[in-house]
């Protein structure tokens, strides 16, 4: 029997439009939808720190002002980036200032947990 591979792809990283990096490759990103084509299904997004393009992967197109979530890959061009968005999700119902402060809980322990984690399994001191 023929061995089966699989390919998995890489985790998006929760980011504002204006934190996406270089090295970003996969992101998911929130905010409210806008000026929506529905010939090219595509729209666009602002999360408060800018707006950005997202290509729908499904044909799948939110409402606008419709607050959503999209995973999905950077795609650089010469004329800048946007998102192929593999996921769109409705996030009406979110509740933004608890996932703000989800976040900056992950910004303040993740760091101290890694180094933790690193100590006991032989890596770096504390």
């Amino acid at each position: 029997m023929e061995e089966q591979t699989f390919r998995r792809r890489k985790p998006a990283v929760e980011r504002k439009i204006a934190e996406i990096s270089e090295e970003d490759t996969r992101v998911a990103l929130i905010g409210k939808a806008f000026k929506i084509d529905k010939m090219d299904y595509t729209f666009w997004i602002d999360d408060g720190t800018g707006v950005i393009l997202i290509e729908s992967e499904d044909n799948v197109l939110p409402e606008p002002g419709q607050l959503v979530r999209v995973i999905g890959r950077v795609i650089r061009e010469e004329s800048g980036i946007h998102i192929y968005g593999e996921v769109i999700q409705d996030f009406s119902g979110a509740d933004l200032d608890a996932l703000e402060e989800i976040r900056e809980l992950e910004r303040e322990y993740l760091p101290k947990i890694r180094k933790i984690t690193a100590f006991w399994e032989g890596g770096e001191e504390l």
